[in-house]
């Protein structure tokens, strides 16, 4: 800055044209930003986190989805460097590989759990950012998400360490968790735009449900992964349950487990008779039997739920019987994606007090105006019977 200093006062002395030039330059010096501050936030597990600028080569641990990222960024590529493969990012390639084909060369850093992590893969990016989600490091921790060993090694290494939730309790987790990827990648106004989107539509839900007494919430069985041979994995008092509970539904999971997600017996489910069933799947175009999800038609979804209710030992259940049998999409839960969902299982337990409320049209919105590039697909189904 010296050296400049001189430059100009030679450039003053010198008169003339030379001296406009050396005023331009002074201005331009006087006009340029000044180094930013550093960003800190708390995160999910309590604590604080601190970058020198804004990331722009961050690491998702699984179970991250690209999805919050893709809310953040027009090209969330540009942002991440490498991912660990769990939750919706196992289906990402088909959502994002026709716009951005560079996502098939993203280095995969670990597989399902934050212990398959490889340090030295993490290293090799020269990331600026770790994001992990609360429910892969907190259940090897407890609450102390630096007890990781690969969080403290990379934290050693000086690569900061984030911990968010958009699975465990997506209610309350969602607007934060995303509040600080946007502060931390100086993206605050594309998340708060989205946010303002998110309160809107899960507000008018719980406007709709706000006087709903507990006689008036339907029984819900939520049957995960419905497909799998083994009866039957179900939502506790976390994931899925929170968005039955906003949707002014009782989910009897949360009655019959003492963790977020886990097994119950069809034996229980029988006994509690709940009112409503909703099956869970994912899938893609080419997946045999229930399905949905990126590439899954409405005649295959509604051909697949018809057969696993007519096939399975789950057809004994009343909701069943009665017509009152439904089909999600299972990854909804692992984005903020999931306020679609939300709407969904609205109206399917209060169809009168939702009759004008159209989830298609807000899948819609939010594909046109804040991903990325578009979900689609059949994410729903139902209602169906038990068929012959």
């Amino acid at each position: 800055m010296t050296r400049f200093a001189t430059r100009i006062g030679w450039l003053r002395k010198s008169g003339g044209m030379r001296s406009r030039l050396a005023g331009l330059l002074l201005a331009l010096v006087m006009a340029a930003p000044a180094a930013s501050e550093p960003i800190r936030v708390t995160d999910l597990s309590g604590r604080e986190i601190t970058v020198a600028a804004p990331a722009h080569r961050i690491v998702l641990g699984s179970w991250v989805s690209m999805d919050a990222i893709s809310l953040l960024d027009s090209n969330p590529l540009s942002l991440v460097v490498a991912w660990g493969m769990g939750g919706s990012n196992e289906i990402q390639p088909e959502i994002l590989g026709k716009k951005f084909p560079e996502i098939g060369k993203l280095p995969v850093i670990g597989r399902g759990t934050v212990d398959s992590m490889s340090v030295e893969a993490i290293l090799a990016q020269r990331p600026d950012l770790l994001v992990l989600s609360k429910f892969d490091a907190v259940r090897f921790s407890g609450s102390d998400a630096s007890a990781v060993p690969q969080i403290a090694q990379l934290q050693a290494a000086g690569v900061p360490v984030v911990v968010v939730d958009f699975y465990l309790d997506p209610l309350a987790n969602t607007e934060p968790s995303l509040r600080i990827l946007g502060q931390l990648t100086g993206r605050s106004a594309q998340a708060e735009a989205f946010l303002s989107f998110y309160k809107e539509h899960m507000d008018g839900i719980r406007k709709r449900l706000a006087n709903i007494s507990d006689d008036k919430r339907p029984s819900v069985f939520l049957h995960a992964f419905a497909g799998r041979r083994e009866c039957c994995f179900s939502a506790g008092n976390g994931t899925l349950d929170g968005l039955v509970r906003l949707a002014g539904g009782h989910n009897i999971g949360a009655d019959l487990l003492r963790t977020a997600i886990g097994q119950v017996s069809l034996e229980s489910v029988l006994k509690r008779n709940p009112d409503v069933y909703i099956a869970t799947a994912v899938g893609n175009g080419a997946t045999a039997g229930f399905a949905l999800g990126i590439g899954v038609s409405d005649e295959q979804a509604r051909r697949g739920f018809a057969a696993l209710l007519r096939d399975r030992n789950e057809s004994a259940i009343g909701a069943v019987e009665r017509g009152q049998a439904f089909g999600l999409w299972h990854l909804f839960v692992h984005t903020p994606l999931h306020v679609v969902a939300a709407e969904v299982l609205a109206k399917w337990l209060h169809p009168d007090l939702f009759s004008d409320v159209d989830p298609a049209r807000t899948m819609a919105t939010i594909n046109t105006r804040y991903l990325a590039a578009p979900v689609e697909g059949t994410l729903w189904t139902g209602p169906a019977t038990k068929t012959p």
